[in-house]
């Protein structure tokens, strides 16, 4: 056999050989390829999605953060506008609860007055009040005295709760509750003790 043709034969099986791998580089580009891009755009899709996610809650977050700067804007404001009486037989509080305690479904109460102490108070026009505390012992409905305590909070007086204990009263018919609550009253950082201060006052009807 002639060197001319073995080279032939040569180019031929080269040939041969070379066409499928050819084919299977391509066929592995078709699937390879077009999946790659794919991954790609989803990973780029992913990130941008992550960014948006994290943007959310950055935003999210600052709402919060308003919100409580609001709030306490409101309280700041609401501190504002209300008047602090120049002496402690000035203050409607005592009044408020006497109403309350001759409303209907309230059965009794007493109230105990504090001393008066110096207080910051920050929102307040000039910052310095007179701060007493009043305890008071009720026993009524849920409603009656829920009432109470917001018809004592929307006086125009500077007033707030401290704290609020109510427990089922079990020897009373009709479901009533006693209440132990304790209001803060504020005044003008120039008042003054008054010589009846810390007594004991009642109020309310005897019976149901």
């Amino acid at each position: 056999m002639s060197d001319r043709s073995l080279m032939q034969r040569f180019n031929r099986e080269m040939a041969m050989t070379a066409v499928p791998l050819v084919a299977a580089v391509g066929l592995l580009a078709i699937f390879t390829v077009p999946n790659y891009l794919r991954a790609r755009a989803w990973s780029c899709e992913a990130l941008a999605l992550q960014a948006v996610a994290d943007e959310a809650a950055a935003r999210q977050d600052n709402l919060r953060e308003m919100q409580v700067d609001i709030g306490r804007l409101r309280a700041a404001l609401d501190k504002r506008g209300r008047t602090l009486p120049n002496a402690p037989d000035q203050g409607a509080l005592l009044g408020s609860i006497a109403r309350s305690a001759d409303a209907k479904r309230i059965s009794g109460s007493q109230s105990r007055l504090g001393k008066l102490a110096p207080v910051a108070v920050p929102g307040l026009s000039g910052g310095k009040a007179m701060r007493r505390s009043v305890d008071v012992e009720m026993t009524g409905s849920f409603d009656s005295l829920f009432s109470a305590v917001s018809l004592a909070e929307g006086l125009k007086s500077l007033v707030t709760v401290r704290s609020i204990e109510m427990t089922r009263n079990p020897t009373v018919d009709g479901g009533l509750v006693d209440a132990k609550l304790v209001f803060d009253e504020y005044f003008s950082e120039r008042a003054a003790e008054s010589k009846a201060g810390g007594a004991l006052s009642g109020g309310g009807r005897s019976g149901g």
